[in-house]
């Protein structure tokens, strides 16, 4: 074991170290250990860059993964670490203005800047830019934290308390290989002090307080687009803990949903059309199950004539990329210190005109407003919304039994789409999946369902039921279009074509960003103004040439 740069580590810091034959590394200016061993086999991946080595094992840790990083700030010689430490200990004499202190992303700039500064002028051994950010991030950052929180495929990041005897453990996703999605451990242990160090900048940069008479702290940590929890004794007797929640930097799509297996083509082709038929949905299912994700994929498909309503605590739905893609997006934002109730917010939606209303989660007494609104017809041209329930018969016995919505006006709600967590054939590893879409049947008792879609765990994906061909939404859409039944389960069929051909034409990674998403609902758009003009709608070939044209003429 090693501690460069620190002189003798201190006495009684960990018995598991003190007593480990295994080889443990941490710079002095950093309060984290990490692990390095023979993992005894090669790793499923390995990812490298100027600043570290990542290597992800699918057996070889406590519970058959491991997540395993090499700073290079952990491999540093001994001139070099003395050089951030220094460096560090002549910031701490500095005190920025209050307005660079209070903001989080001007305070790493500012911070870097004068650890720069003070190697050029000291002339300190070393590559003064590379050295820079390291001051930045041990100084006035998360310290290792930081390189979970710049991997993308890093989702959640755990501390359990006692911080001494658990490993820092991070959940991965986001797109990558399904057979490496799930929960790791890391090689990363933080001290006691290191941990107190990183609640004082959430604290800080929070401006709540964080004690036994206030035992938790939620902080949105805005250099990493991520928010924070942290609970403390004596609500968590052992210590303090903290859960980390990335948001996703490149949005989900409704291509990329496809992609990553969590929904089928013809499914896909559903919402689509469910959404042009401005249904009200709910995407209900547990945490973790990627509800947020496909409520915000479903908003590329929605009609950029129309005007979309964002309310959030805390924002996660993609409004700048839907903006950057042209779409009229207004954000509100509520909660404590932002100056508005989420009912205050709802209401004041409502007098916005018409628009799509989307509720980032549905959950408190907003709940009945919201509810009252489209029973009486004036909450716009649809509602969406995310909520806590693993089934559409749980989302109904929530909103009825528990927010006090009555069985009549919850008839508002057209569908509910479950996200679930599955372990096909005896995975392991759990997997996001569409798992339920499902309608509400307007004309029999409240709380009746006909499931449209189901999840299929032998095949491992979602597949129609019997009732999709007379299903109501299908029936409504028809005839508001003036169009048979029939009609609209072959424009549902050929939607789904359309999204399985733009993955083959873009390719996987491209089809799933969010500007092919919307490069594909608009060509789709225009195509179709095309053959219905001509009265060649029903020509599916026909038309798919048309779209691929269209898509070939937008940048496709």
């Amino acid at each position: 074991m090693a501690d460069k740069g620190s002189g003798k580590r201190k006495a009684g810091f960990w018995e598991l170290i003190r007593n480990s034959s295994v080889c443990w590394e941490k710079p002095g200016f950093s309060g984290s250990w990490v692990e390095l061993k023979d993992i005894g086999n090669d790793p499923a991946d390995s990812r490298e860059n100027r600043y570290l080595r990542t290597e992800l094992f699918s057996s070889g840790g406590p519970q058959g993964r491991l997540y395993r990083i090499a700073p290079y700030e952990y491999s540093m010689d001994g001139s070099n670490v003395e050089t951030v430490k220094a460096a560090i200990d002549e910031m701490q004499e500095a005190k920025p203005p209050q307005e660079i202190l209070d903001d989080e992303k001007r305070l790493r700039a500012f911070t870097e800047a004068a650890a720069k500064k003070i190697m050029m002028r000291k002339k300190l051994p070393g590559d003064a830019n590379t050295l820079s950010r390291i001051c930045a991030q041990y100084s006035t950052g998360y310290g290792v934290l930081e390189h979970l929180l710049r991997d993308e495929r890093v989702q959640d990041i755990y501390i359990d308390s006692p911080p001494g005897n658990t490993p820092v453990y991070v959940s991965l996703g986001g797109g990558m290989q399904p057979g490496l999605e799930g929960t790791y451990p890391t090689n990363i242990h933080l001290s006691i002090s290191e941990l107190e160090r990183i609640v004082s900048i959430l604290r800080y940069h929070s401006d709540r307080p964080f004690s036994e008479a206030s035992p938790t702290l939620e902080c949105d940590m805005d250099l990493y687009n991520a928010r924070a929890t942290a609970v403390g004794p004596p609500l968590s007797p052992a210590g303090i803990s903290i859960a980390i929640r990335k948001h996703s930097h490149d949005p989900w799509t409704i291509p990329g949903l496809i992609r990553a297996g969590s929904i089928t083509p013809m499914a896909s082709g559903f919402l689509d059309l469910a959404m042009d038929g401005r249904a009200t949905m709910l995407v209900a299912g547990p945490r973790g199950a990627g509800k947020t994700s496909l409520l915000g994929a479903m908003l590329f498909e929605v009609d950029r004539g129309q005007r979309i309503i964002l309310l959030e605590d805390t924002p996660e739905l993609p409004a700048d990329h839907l903006r950057e893609q042209g779409y009229k997006v207004l954000p509100l934002i509520f909660g404590e210190g932002k100056g508005s109730s989420p009912e205050k917010a709802l209401r004041t939606a409502l007098r916005l005109g018409e628009s799509v209303i989307v509720m980032g989660e549905v959950r408190g007494p907003e709940t009945r407003i919201l509810y009252e609104a489209m029973s009486a017809g004036t909450a716009g041209s649809s509602v969406l919304g995310t909520f806590h329930a693993d089934s559409a018969k749980a989302v109904f016995k929530r909103v009825v039994d528990d927010m006090g919505v009555t069985p009549g006006s919850f008839m508002s709600t057209d569908l509910v789409i479950v996200a679930g967590l599955v372990q096909p054939h005896g995975r392991k590893i759990k997997l996001r999946r569409v798992v339920q879409i499902a309608e509400v049947v307007k004309d029999e008792r409240p709380g009746t369902f006909r499931d449209l879609f189901l999840y299929d765990p032998v095949k491992d994906m979602l597949v129609a039921t019997e009732h999709l061909r007379s299903s109501g939404i299908v029936s409504r859409i028809a005839s508001l279009w003036g169009w048979k039944p029939q009609n609209v389960i072959a424009e549902i069929e050929l939607r789904g074509r359309v999204f399985a051909r733009a993955i083959e034409l873009l390719g996987e990674e491209e089809a799933g960003r969010s500007g092919s998403a919307a490069r594909i609902s608009e060509s789709f758009d225009r195509a179709r103004e095309r053959m219905l003009d001509k009265g060649a709608m029903n020509d599916h070939d026909r038309f798919l040439k048309s779209w691929e044209k269209e898509l070939s003429r937008l940048g496709g």
